[in-house]
């Protein structure tokens, strides 16, 4: 081989790796603004006025009812120990510290903001999460998915779009229970053990009188996002599964760790602007 053929390998070697690198790069990324993308047109699709056939309301309501009413035993008692570990010694340091009347405060700050959505949404994921992937996962390598497409059936509408509603709309419902019975329950306690001077009702009334409205817009928007995204991530992860033996059991930690990161994510994220 002559010297000028070396040079063509050579310089063919560098154009392919030059190739490789770029592919390398792009890749995600283009994957990533796929998925945003996909995921901002199911949102709006579910805002699409007659987009709801009864097929799509039923599982709607069949799996509000899977996320939301049965998830309501784990969410009550973890907020009952949440009132007891958190609004009992909040309202017994304010106490000490001479700051009772600050109580409403620091609790909007630390319960209502940050505490209720986030431990609302690890609930949801130990609880819901995993079935969604193993549900989602068995349909897409059972074919049924595909059965679906041949039908002329939107896999998006059927399956991705209600879920997505469903888990959204329980988070915030769940949030909002959990919420309560953290501060009924921790100022129960306060007031049993003679720790603070009000009574739970004027305790809680003076929680919520310290909110304000960005207060009440990031309870609103946090519970809803977070919901959102803890059905979406589940469901793509498993509509992308292959008819592959231990395929669905080799997604459940994949989807189990994405959810969580999403979920601090979008805690700190809404946290920022509201």
């Amino acid at each position: 081989m002559t010297t000028s053929d070396h040079a063509a390998v050579s310089r063919t070697n560098r154009r392919t790796a030059g190739a490789g690198a770029v592919h390398a790069v792009t890749e995600p990324m283009l994957r990533f603004f796929f998925v945003i993308g996909e995921f901002v047109t199911i949102l709006f699709r579910g805002l699409t006025p007659g987009r709801w056939r009864r097929t799509m309301r039923t599982e709607w309501m069949n799996f509000l009812f899977q996320v939301g009413v049965r998830a309501i035993p784990a969410v009550a008692v973890t907020a009952a120990l949440v009132g007891i570990g958190l609004v009992l010694q909040i309202a017994y340091w304010s106490s000490v510290a001479g700051q009772a009347e600050r109580i409403g405060e620091f609790l909007v700050l630390v319960l209502v903001r940050q505490v209720a959505p986030i431990v609302t949404a690890l609930v949801l994921i130990g609880r819901s999460g995993s079935v969604l992937v193993d549900e989602i996962g068995q349909l897409s390598t059972d074919g049924y998915i595909s059965t679906l497409r041949s039908q002329g059936v939107d896999p998006v509408d059927f399956v991705t779009l209600p879920r997505c509603w469903a888990m959204s709309l329980a988070a915030l419902l769940l949030t909002i229970l959990f919420t309560h019975v953290a501060l009924w329950i921790g100022f129960a306690g306060a007031a049993a053990g003679d720790l603070v001077k009000e009574s739970p009702l004027e305790l809680v009334v003076g929680v919520f009188a310290n909110m304000q409205p960005a207060d009440h817009l990031l309870f609103i928007v946090k519970p809803l996002l977070i919901g959102y995204v803890l059905a979406y991530i589940p469901i793509r992860i498993g509509l992308g599964l292959k008819p592959e033996r231990g395929s669905v059991r080799r997604a459940l930690p994949r989807a189990f760790v994405a959810s969580l990161l999403a979920t601090f994510a979008i805690g700190v994220l809404v946290s920022a602007v509201f």
